[in-house]
């Protein structure tokens, strides 16, 4: 595959639309791509994910792992061009999910192309899946559990600006429910509005002894609320129940049972308070339909991780990298290294092109040099590897 042929895949990918939930056509693209440059093995699962191998002679795996979906483009009138037209000026591509994670899908197809081209010691394997921006890990686990497959090694191919990633803090969503008791809105003393019951709750929350420690390499765990709902609503009533979700992002080691056991004092004081009547809190799950019909159930509890930089892989992949004078850094965001390192406990890595802060933003871009280089990244990252695993 030549050269030009990583930004044509790139443009090809922003052009076909892929929301979470709606892949059926990138997924298509990508097997037809694969088909083309011909790795060994392509097929498309029954949730929608796309799997491929280049068959090595040895017992050992690497797996090249990315997503299709990608967030709304939100505001079109904010994009300085239709977020969907992969319109290039000078070194960067314009698109929604250009850097997340499009261009990097691009870079790791084209790389495969060069790496099926000679016999190899380790088999490479590709994983682009579906549903990553809704709930990530969920659909890499149903591809390793499911295909009972274990890499010894995968290479997440989410935004770093060519650095290495090495791990990121984890994510839950609490679910906290709320109850009060109705009232006609012009007598609300008579009641318990569970709307200011979510108020007082964001304010104690804020205000109680915190549970919220710190970690030297992934910093201060954090909560904060994103979503409110409450009933009945609309009337000349007092609601009184109302749900709200908070994202609690995670360090290592953190457990379900003690953020579920602080979050529930907290809502024990209210109702001593006479805040509120009663009220509960869980990890909230989520069932997710995939484009092949087939749903994910899920629970939306995802841990923290981290690969050791001394690791004999990080070596290795920092040794391949050295040319592009990489270095080593740490997510903000979540990634399928949730289930990869975190839960299945496999070596993981990021490397891709484009800068991560440019993700689910208006104009998102990312630089056509960096597509280049991400490919080659990857082929010198698999080349390293061949004697070492």
């Amino acid at each position: 595959m030549e050269e030009k042929e990583v930004v044509k895949i790139t443009q090809h990918l922003i052009q076909t639309p892929s929301l979470s939930g709606q892949e059926k056509d990138a997924a298509f693209l990508i097997r037809d791509l694969l088909s083309e440059i011909g790795t060994d093995s392509v097929h498309i699962d029954s949730y929608g994910n796309i799997i491929t191998e280049v068959k090595g002679g040895g017992d050992s795996t690497v797996m090249l792992e990315g997503h299709m979906d990608h967030v709304p483009p939100g505001n079109e009138t904010l994009w300085d061009h239709p977020p969907y037209a992969a319109h290039q000026t000078g070194d960067k591509i314009f698109g929604r999910g250009a850097v997340d994670m499009k261009g990097a899908l691009a870079s790791m197809i084209s790389a495969l192309g060069h790496i099926s081209r000679k016999e190899r010691s380790i088999s490479v394997m590709g994983a682009f899946v579906v549903h990553e921006e809704t709930v990530e890990g969920a659909a890499i686990q149903r591809i390793i559990e499911e295909g009972r497959i274990k890499p010894d090694l995968v290479i997440l191919g989410e935004p770093t600006h060519l650095n290495s990633a090495l791990g990121h803090r984890g994510r839950c969503l609490l679910k906290v429910i709320l109850e009060g008791r109705t009232a006609h809105a012009s007598m609300p003393d008579l009641g318990i509005n569970s709307i200011e019951s979510g108020a007082y709750f964001i304010q104690a929350l804020h205000q109680s002894p915190s549970l919220l420690p710190s970690h030297p390499i992934l910093g201060k765990a954090s909560i904060t609320p994103i979503s409110m709902e409450c009933s009945p609503k609309g009337l000349p009533q007092l609601p009184d129940t109302s749900e709200l979700i908070f994202d609690r992002r995670l360090i290592l080691n953190e457990r379900e049972s003690d953020l579920l056991q602080w979050v529930q004092g907290i809502i024990d004081a209210l109702i001593t308070e006479n805040r509120v009547q009663a009220g509960t809190v869980s990890i909230q799950e989520e069932e997710l339909r995939c484009w092949t019909g087939k749903s994910l159930t899920v629970r939306d509890f995802f841990p923290a991780w981290i690969t050791d930089e001394s690791s004999r892989e990080v070596s290795i992949i920092k040794k391949a990298l050295s040319n592009l004078d990489s270095r080593c850094i740490i997510w903000e965001f979540s990634t399928d290294g949730v289930y990869t390192k975190s839960r299945a406990g496999i070596p993981t890595v990021g490397f891709g092109p484009g800068d991560w802060r440019l993700a689910h933003q208006p104009n998102e871009h990312v630089a056509v040099s960096e597509l280049h280089q991400a490919t080659q990244g990857y082929v010198d990252i698999i080349d390293h590897l061949e004697d070492s695993l």
